[in-house]
């Protein structure tokens, strides 16, 4: 195969016309393989240069998305995966990257945490395994965590079902556990959401009460006499967690 000609594009990559076809190859390559001085290269040669070309290919690649924005290794290896380097050229990229630098995973473990602390509804369970499926360990993660303190998941809480109060219509015991359910998927503690919660003013909503036992009322009158009616309201109603003496006021209120 024989050199022809080259032909700068962008940035650090040259084309190369030969007489068997075009390529583009990173002028890191050319001065490695001392193309410049070896127009002449057998077959075997040149796939080696192309497969080392390779490899710098899915590094720039990499290097490209952390300009974007800050990445981790398990993120940068999902990019190049997908486009479809080998497993050679993404270890190359990953490491050559860890040794200049630009991979380092305090750096974005801190980062990390510092950003779901401060701009998002999430506890400290979430965001410990967030980072332990991207691949990082607990000795790195725990002393971030460690840093981070309680009273700010309190507030976070307290924010969050003095909001939900405000607007609520289930029953208080059914606010309750939902609120449990919520925020313990978003990554709080049981213990210090029920802590929070019982530092509430709750009270149930007697006009939505009221509202629900007279919709009842309405369609259930329609199929079966009153003592029917009103055990199937008692049900329904101690199945949305209101005791069964706010039942029984309620439905006379209908009667």
């Amino acid at each position: 195969m024989k050199i022809l000609k080259y032909q700068k594009t962008r940035n650090n990559e040259y084309k190369i016309f030969t007489d068997i076809g075009e390529y583009k190859l990173y002028d890191d390559i050319i001065i490695k393989y001392e193309l410049l001085l070896n127009n002449e290269i057998k077959e075997n040669k040149w796939n080696e240069i192309l497969e080392d070309n390779k490899l710098l290919e899915a590094y720039y690649l990499a290097l490209k998305a952390l300009n974007i924005k800050m990445r981790n290794k398990k993120e940068l290896k999902t990019i190049l995966k997908k486009k479809n380097y080998s497993d050679s050229a993404v270890e190359y990229a990953i490491i050559r990257l860890e040794n200049e630098g630009y991979l380092n995973n305090l750096v974005y473990i801190e980062a990390y945490v510092h950003d779901m602390i401060t701009l998002n509804l999430v506890g400290e369970n979430k965001i410990y395994n967030d980072l332990i499926s991207m691949g990082f360990k607990d000795k790195e993660i725990n002393p971030f965590l460690a840093k981070i303190d309680k009273d700010v998941y309190l507030s976070k809480i307290n924010k969050y079902l003095n909001k939900k109060a405000k607007i609520n219509k289930k029953s208080i015991n059914e606010f309750k556990q939902k609120s449990i359910l919520e925020l313990i998927n978003k990554g709080f503690n049981k213990e210090d959401i029920i802590q929070e919660l019982n530092k509430l003013s709750l009270e149930e909503n007697e006009i939505e009460i009221e509202k629900l036992v007279n919709r009842l009322y309405q369609k259930y009158i329609k199929k079966y006499d009153i003592y029917m009616t009103k055990n199937k309201l008692k049900t329904y109603l101690y199945s949305k967690g209101y005791p069964n003496i706010d039942i029984d006021k309620y439905i006379k209120k209908t009667s």
